[in-house]
């Protein structure tokens, strides 16, 4: 199902806290899943009309909740704050963004000033 459910969404991000500290913020519940790589742990929620999905495949040697917008979304960054906002967190929970299309940026290992 999770593979099937993947392929109306797009990367956009990725979270440092725990998927189920993310779940409980938000109520949802966390199903298991599998996809090529193995299991993987996902929830979908909609919130102001945005469908989004946080995933966790593991046994991945990176910690990152993986951030899932709708393709139908036209504003992944627009899409983020609603998300980030409805969590409480600010900017500093985001590990990575971007796209496929325009690769992503890792915001944890960035230059320092």
């Amino acid at each position: 199902m999770w593979e099937y459910a993947t392929s109306s969404f797009r990367l956009v991000a990725g979270l440092s806290p725990s998927l189920d500290v993310l779940a409980a913020r938000l109520r949802l519940d966390v199903e298991r899943g599998w996809e090529d790589l193995g299991r993987v742990d996902a929830a979908m929620f909609r919130i102001q009309e945005i469908d989004f999905a946080l995933s966790r495949l593991e046994g991945s040697p990176s910690p990152d909740v993986f951030v899932w917008v709708s393709r139908t979304q036209a504003d992944a960054n627009a899409a983020l704050d609603v998300l980030l906002a409805a969590l409480g967190m600010g900017r500093e929970a985001v590990t990575f963004q971007g796209d496929v299309e325009t690769g992503f940026v890792d915001l944890q290992n960035g230059p320092k000033a």
